[in-house]
């Protein structure tokens, strides 16, 4: 069955019409890609689609007070939020920053927390990360050259640690969370975001990673075996931007036995 939107034409399988052998057939397909994970990001990337297509008419139907996002964008942009959320971190933290990069977010937490200790195998972007502190006038990062599974840090040196969109650059992924652990005192929380497992091997290449990201279940054994409480494991999916082109993020959060 089909039907008009727009421009475009949507199409419904409606079972209960097939001849037994293209039931069948259908039935198959369906089994044989359920755990394709292009399925699961577009599933994703669906629940954004109608969630906002529900907000839409939330909006037109709540006049002024529906616009309010907008407006306070175009007012104010969109950055404040953060800088709400920053100060909730405790004063006198040590945080580390692992696969720091150009240090973006190492020089936002910094200006909240006594130390952040940046972390990262390339020396070109550690020198981007230095000209940004100096430019921000953030003096309170340690910058450190160094691998995720090597890290430059002493065991326990850090209240909390960060791996930002740096994991699936690791050949050995298991051994970078264990060295999180090390480094992150008991009662610590660790916090990762990167990649859902997804079958764009261009993707992966062009960008030279090491893994198609990772599966909610290997991340969440990986960290208990690294030392991590299993109590305090977490991981959600992180919904897509919608101007995102690459695939979908999640974010894990475990606290340090």
């Amino acid at each position: 069955r089909s039907r008009r939107q727009g421009t475009n034409n949507l199409y419904e399988m409606i079972l209960d019409e097939l001849a037994p052998p293209a039931r069948q057939l259908w039935l198959l397909a369906r089994e044989q890609t359920d755990n394709w994970a292009a399925l699961s990001h577009d599933e994703l990337r669906l629940q954004q689609v109608l969630s906002r297509r529900e907000s839409d008419a939330q909006a037109f139907f709540a006049g002024a007070a529906g616009e309010w996002d907008a407006i306070r964008a175009q007012l104010y942009g969109t950055r404040f939020d953060l800088a709400a959320a920053l100060p909730l971190l405790p004063s006198n933290y040590t945080v580390a920053d692992l696969g720091c990069g150009s240090a973006q977010l190492a020089t936002e937490i910094a200006r909240y927390v006594k130390t952040v200790v940046g972390v990262d195998a390339s020396a070109e972007m550690l020198e981007a990360a230095r000209n940004r502190l100096a430019s921000a006038g953030v003096t309170n990062v340690d910058l450190r050259p160094g691998e995720l599974t090597a890290l430059p840090l002493a065991a326990a040196e850090v209240d909390a640690a960060l791996m930002i969109l740096a994991l699936t650059y690791v050949a050995d992924p298991a051994k970078a969370l264990a060295e999180m652990a090390r480094i992150t005192k008991p009662g610590g929380k660790a916090v990762i975001v990167d990649l859902l497992l997804h079958d764009r091997d261009d993707f992966r290449r062009q960008f030279g990673q090491k893994s198609p990201g990772f599966a909610p279940g290997w991340v969440m054994a990986s960290l208990s075996a690294a030392g991590f409480d299993p109590a305090t494991i977490a991981i959600r999916p992180i919904p897509p931007d919608p101007a995102a082109r690459g695939p979908a993020l999640f974010v894990a959060t475990a606290v340090r036995r």
